[in-house]
């Protein structure tokens, strides 16, 4: 990829991340890619142009990282498959905190950028739900859990360390991981299925 086209693209989503679409005028967009106006748009028509070339590009990045971090195709062990994974999400969640939040924003307002704006969320999802179905059917979970259930729970943890610890941090004195690993023991303690002749709750 041509150099001053990467660095727009990644000065736009820092941009957009920051200020939204509204904000991420193409001045704005040059100035931190160290080009002029002339630069951008030799290689984007409109700014509407850049901005999803931009979501397109960090789409490719998140979806890349979450592929590296995928959770097995064959469950083996709820606590060390899961657990991973969810620190995996959670860093990467974090690390793009302002972003996550800018998307949660935008998306009912572009509609044809949603799959970028919202594609790596669904994506973990996706996987969460795959993975648990698989779970259950391999003996691993309690049959009466519903994995669904347990997919939004894991979400809604990951949602809640992932965006919450910048505005209440008082509610994390230990840190976002350490937080997270003790949701996720009470997670995992309630769907495992007990080993022969251990009664669940004992």
């Amino acid at each position: 990829m041509d150099a001053a086209r990467e660095r727009l693209l990644r000065a736009a989503r820092e941009v957009f991340d920051e200020e939204g679409f509204r904000g991420a005028t193409t001045r704005r967009i040059a100035a931190r890619a160290g080009v002029n106006e002339v630069t951008l748009f030799r290689h984007f028509a409109s700014k509407e142009e850049l901005i999803g070339a931009a979501l397109e590009w960090g789409h490719g990045e998140a979806m890349a990282r979450l592929g590296a971090a995928a959770l097995p195709v064959i469950p083996r062990d709820l606590d060390g498959d899961l657990r991973p994974f969810l620190r995996s999400v959670l860093r990467a969640f974090a690390a793009s905190n302002r972003g996550v939040r800018t998307a949660m924003a935008e998306w009912e307002h572009l509609p044809s950028f949603r799959g970028w704006l919202l594609g790596p969320s669904e994506a973990v999802a996706a996987e969460l739900g795959r993975y648990l179905v698989a779970a259950q059917a391999a003996g691993l979970m309690r049959g009466e859990v519903d994995a669904l259930a347990v997919t939004h729970v894991l979400l809604a943890t990951l949602f809640w360390h992932g965006l919450m610890p910048s505005m209440l941090p008082e509610r994390f004195a230990g840190g976002a991981e350490v937080s997270m690993e003790r949701c996720i023991d009470v997670v995992i303690d309630a769907i495992r299925r007990p080993p022969e002749g251990e009664e669940v709750g004992s």
